[in-house]
């Protein structure tokens, strides 16, 4: 009797059945969604966790104090761009246990104070009973002599149009934010160009408001969140400004460890799928066949680069793009292949992209000067590169020291030429040429990948031993 096999894994190899189609169509879209937004994947281990996670952790701390106790909090979110600043935010929001007004500027939008009082006043209007706000605020958000004053791309000078916005009205509007129904909490993306404006009156009414709110009080809790990747942005408030800023900073990073790599993968991949309606069966087949993408081999070496060129995870998320968008009723599965490929696009091309192209004396002088770098010698002469391979040859029983008129002479020069074998010092009538030290240019996986790609079996031997005595 022969061994049953898993249906999934069984069906997973062949096309798709027509009636799970519809099941892929959803699939993609599931996966693509959450390919855009990714998810944020907690260590198991406390010792390991993330910089993002610790981030996670002290923010949700804070704006849990505004939220619960009515505290005013002030803090400023550094990090690189692409390092999950903003979804950092949202999450934290979405944890409160009280909903509360949430504010969004950005310096990129509100270009001066005037502008960014008009958009805060639109806010709150719109999250707020009108009843319940004063009545400046009120009329800022509905005054519509503005219109032509504020479009941001008219070339009127910033201090005319700061001059418009007295600064204790300005002051006296923010002031009454903590007295609304529910706690406030601002976020200031580019909070670096808020500290362009003239005198930072709309930075100091908002942080002397935070700094003014007591937990215990009659007032609700107010938090102002600066988001900024320039980290000198605390050098740039002024002195009346920093003194009403709390001084705490809050750090992100982009970077990704090569072991939580499959970890984010696994769950951008296998998302949610609560809004889509998927056949059960499918679903387990789905799931079987990204365990087996993942255990390959050479999708562990992709997600490994990925992880050591820039660690960011929306890299990491464009690679998986182009391979689920393709995926059709007969090829329903990603694989390795097709990931590779999405890498090579997306990455800038080889240097020397043409290596396994080139004749077996050339590739036996790079396979003999990465032998020579592991004894211990960076830089070679002709002489010394010879009897590396002359000793090759020997110990493979063969001998093609001249293949088709193309000696080991003529392949060094061939190599010197194309400047994958580079010069440590410049010509000299005085030194001979056969003295002159080189060293390589190559890569040693670049050297294995096309030793592999031309397929000899002599400078397959030929590598095993160059890279055995590594």
């Amino acid at each position: 009797m022969g061994v049953q096999r898993s249906p999934s894994r069984h069906a997973a190899k062949g096309n798709l059945s027509h009636h799970l189609c519809e099941s892929l169509t959803f699939q993609k879209c599931a996966v693509l969604r959450a390919l855009q937004h990714p998810p944020v994947i907690e260590s198991e281990d406390a010792s390991e966790r993330s910089t993002n996670e610790i981030a996670m952790e002290k923010l949700s701390d804070l704006l849990d104090g505004t939220a619960t106790r009515g505290e005013g909090n002030s803090c400023l979110l550094l990090g690189p761009r692409g390092s999950g600043k903003t979804q950092t935010i949202e999450l934290c929001i979405s944890h409160l246990k009280e909903t509360p007004i949430v504010i969004r500027l950005s310096g990129l939008v509100q270009t001066n104070d005037r502008l960014a009082m008009r958009e805060l006043s639109r806010q709150l209007s719109s999250q707020v009973s009108p009843a319940l706000l004063p009545e400046e605020i009120r009329g800022a958000a509905n005054d519509e002599s503005l219109e032509d004053d504020d479009n941001p791309f008219l070339d009127t000078p910033t201090e005319a149009v700061e001059l418009s916005v007295p600064t204790a009205h300005m002051h006296s509007l923010i002031a009454c934010i903590p007295t609304l129904g529910r706690p406030t909490i601002v976020i200031l993306d580019a909070f670096d160009l808020f500290t362009d404006h003239p005198r930072q009156s709309f930075l100091y009414s908002l942080l002397d408001t935070v700094q003014s709110c007591r937990a215990g009080g009659r007032n609700n809790g107010f938090a102002v969140v600066g988001v900024t990747s320039r980290m000198d942005t605390l050098m740039a408030l002024e002195k009346r400004v920093k003194s009403r800023f709390s001084g705490r900073m809050i750090r992100t990073s982009a970077s990704i460890k090569a072991s939580q790599a499959k970890n984010i993968t696994r769950a951008m991949l296998t998302p949610s799928m609560e809004d889509y309606k998927v056949d059960e069966e499918f679903s387990d087949m789905w799931n079987a066949s990204v365990d087996d993408f993942l255990a390959d081999p050479r999708t562990t070496r992709i997600l490994e680069e990925a992880c050591s060129i820039t660690g960011d995870i929306r890299s990491l998320a464009r690679l998986f793009v182009s391979p689920v968008l393709n995926l059709k009723s007969v090829s329903p599965w990603l694989t390795a292949s097709q990931l590779e490929l999405s890498a090579e696009t997306q990455r800038i091309r080889p240097e020397f992209a043409y290596l396994h192209t080139l004749n077996y004396p050339s590739l036996c002088l790079l396979l003999a000067f990465y032998q020579a770098d592991s004894d211990g010698y960076p830089a070679l002469t002709f002489e010394m590169l010879y009897e590396y391979v002359r000793n090759a040859i020997r110990v493979s029983a063969v001998a093609p020291v001249q293949l088709r008129g193309n000696s080991i002479g003529m392949a060094f020069e061939h190599l010197i030429s194309a400047q994958i074998f580079v010069s440590l010092s410049g010509p000299s009538v005085n030194a001979g040429k056969n003295f002159l030290k080189y060293r390589c240019s190559v890569d040693r996986e670049d050297v294995k990948k096309s030793v592999e790609r031309n397929g000899h079996s002599s400078l397959t031997k030929f590598l095993r031993r160059a890279m055995g005595s590594r």
